[in-house]
């Protein structure tokens, strides 16, 4: 499965909030310190070198119109 820089920061930001939820069940850090591993690794996927500049469109709402729009 491969996923778009699109994609990957949603599923990062999803993560950012979701974590905490994920983990208060388990007593266990190293479950912590994988999930936000992961967010890391997510969140620099989805780093998009592409759209920098003055005219780029790679805010938040840009994001979110692009992925509802496929």
């Amino acid at each position: 499965m491969k996923l778009t820089k699109d994609e990957a920061r949603i599923l990062s930001e999803v993560l950012s909030e979701g974590k905490y939820e994920m983990v208060k069940d388990y007593n266990n850090f190293n479950f912590m310190e994988k999930l936000e591993d992961l967010q890391n690794k997510l969140y620099e996927f989805g780093k998009d070198r592409r759209r920098t500049g003055r005219t780029s469109q790679n805010d938040w709402y840009d994001l979110v119109t692009r992925f509802t729009n496929h």
